[in-house]
């Protein structure tokens, strides 16, 4: 009888043992591919086609970030770098929230990562929802020592972009505070150049503004891809102003004669954690045709 007891009793404890390996085997593969998902950067490239641009614009290449929220990568944000160096652009934008305003502003690591950004290609930056999140002097502060590094920062304002033989295109970048109101259509009127990119943070204004602004190229962000993506399908759960299931979280979307690229982001806010759902850095490839 005692013998049919140690038995059982040694049985349980292998069950035990086993149950907890298979436990610890799953946590570390949660471990590996959250690691993986917060930190394998991907990157997405769009080709877009016009005819409104000069030929000498052929080629031209836009990397877009966005959603830092004051991440830095390994390796001093190395990797981050080496992705942005690889695709050699023309300009870097900037599309918001390169800072935190909420669980973990850490304005050197955005200034930090700026610095090294500007020696790669000219960076032009618009505000996110967490730009103003920021106590108003320190906001201040902070802007006066992006403009010392070379950053355009663009509040409600258009520039003209241009190549070596003269020619150009505008590019307007939004204030997050001002992308409901007709400040947009302003400045789309009062552009110079037929063909107008804008830059703005929020995805979710693209039927009710930025189309009906005439802005030929939507650069957007915020929405953080969904925050946790269901595998194969490529929808996310959750976004910021869209709610559950949103639909403008990345890719490419097109509303009358506005295209608009949306960024999965880099970083994480609130929620400090991504699943299925890798950092992104986009490249748009501007080329003419006749």
């Amino acid at each position: 009888m005692k013998k049919k007891t140690d038995l059982k009793k040694l049985e349980k404890r292998r069950k035990q043992v086993r149950g907890i390996g298979i436990r610890l085997l799953l946590l570390l593969l949660f471990i590996a591919m959250a690691y993986g998902a917060n930190n394998r950067i991907e990157v997405s490239e769009y080709t877009y086609e016009t005819s409104q641009l000069s030929f000498s614009f052929d080629g031209f290449r836009i990397v877009q970030l966005s959603d830092l929220h004051n991440k830095i990568f390994p390796k001093n944000n190395e990797t981050l770098l080496r992705e942005v160096r690889a695709l050699e652009p023309d300009i870097i934008v900037l599309t918001g929230d390169a800072i935190d305003g909420k669980t973990h502003t850490d304005i050197p690591a955005a200034l930090q990562f700026m610095e090294q950004a500007v020696q790669i290609a000219p960076v032009y930056y618009v505000s996110g929802n967490h730009e103003h999140a920021v106590q108003q002097d320190i906001f201040t502060q902070y802007l006066e020592k992006v403009k010392e590094l070379g950053v355009r920062y663009l509040s409600n304002e258009a520039v003209q972009i241009s190549t070596e033989s003269g020619q150009t295109f505008t590019l307007i970048g939004m204030d997050d505070n001002s992308l409901q109101a007709n400040i947009l259509q302003t400045l789309t009127a009062d552009a110079k150049d037929d063909f107008q990119v804008l830059l703005a943070h929020e995805p979710q204004y693209l039927t009710e503004s930025y189309a009906p602004s005439g802005a030929d190229l939507v650069l957007a962000g915020h929405a953080h891809g969904g925050q946790f993506r269901i595998p194969f399908v490529h929808q996310g759960i959750w976004a910021p102003d869209q709610g559950l299931f949103p639909k403008l979280t990345e890719g490419s979307f097109t509303e009358g004669d506005t295209t608009m690229y949306v960024s999965r982001g880099l970083g994480n806010s609130a929620f400090p954690l991504r699943l299925c759902n890798h950092p992104e850095i986009v490249s748009v490839t501007l080329r003419v045709v006749k």
